[in-house]
């Protein structure tokens, strides 16, 4: 009886203490969980932070197969100035630290024969952000001509806009008002004041 009473003993201290490291593993995995998130979010705004000076050009075609720094600059003025007629006097003072296109696998840059459709977008950093603020401005006037200027965002946030986009277009088309944010690590929009995030 005496052994029998020892053995039931042992086995509610054993379950107490895998209890225990049950609990305490779950707390222990939690933390780690919100570690990597504040991490990520941390790594976002930090990237974000680093590209607020930037702006994406979309669709302008290239001026070469082997398009230099210079020429890609050159497409860039040229289009400011002409379809979108920035003034130039004032376009004159508007300094750029770097102009440049974003990477692509050589092959989709060999079949697109310099055409917009195909050509990869151009980073535009600015010397000034009141400059960038002018020009994003203009975003409007480009999507007449079948271009895009965009703010450059992480690739996360760019995957985040894509789904927020096809939701954004349902209340678009209901006559809502959309407001963007960005929210820690997170792009979303309010809708009648309600937050949308991406799913």
């Amino acid at each position: 009886m005496e052994r029998l009473q020892l053995a039931e003993s042992s086995l509610e201290h054993t379950y107490n203490t895998i209890s225990e490291l049950t609990s305490y593993l779950k707390g222990v995995e939690k933390e780690l969980s919100e570690t990597r998130e504040d991490t990520r979010k941390s790594e976002i705004v930090s990237e974000l932070r680093s590209k607020e000076y930037n702006l994406l050009f979309h669709g302008l075609p290239l001026e070469s197969p082997e398009e230099t720094l210079e020429q890609s600059e050159h497409v860039i003025r040229s289009f400011l100035t002409n379809p979108l007629r920035y003034s130039e006097a004032d376009f004159a003072k508007i300094s750029f630290a770097n102009v440049h296109r974003l990477p692509k696998h050589k092959s989709a840059l060999q079949l697109s024969n310099s055409t917009s459709s195909q050509a990869p977008a151009t980073v535009v950093k600015f010397v000034k952000i009141i400059d960038k603020n002018m020009v994003f401005k203009l975003a409007p006037r480009a999507r007449q001509f079948r271009k895009n200027i965009t703010k450059h965002l992480p690739r996360f946030m760019q995957e985040q806009s894509k789904t927020l986009l096809k939701k954004a277009s349902k209340h678009f088309t209901s006559g809502k008002r959309i407001r963007w944010k960005l929210e820690g690590g997170d792009y979303c929009f309010y809708v009648n004041g309600e937050r949308v995030f991406p799913d």
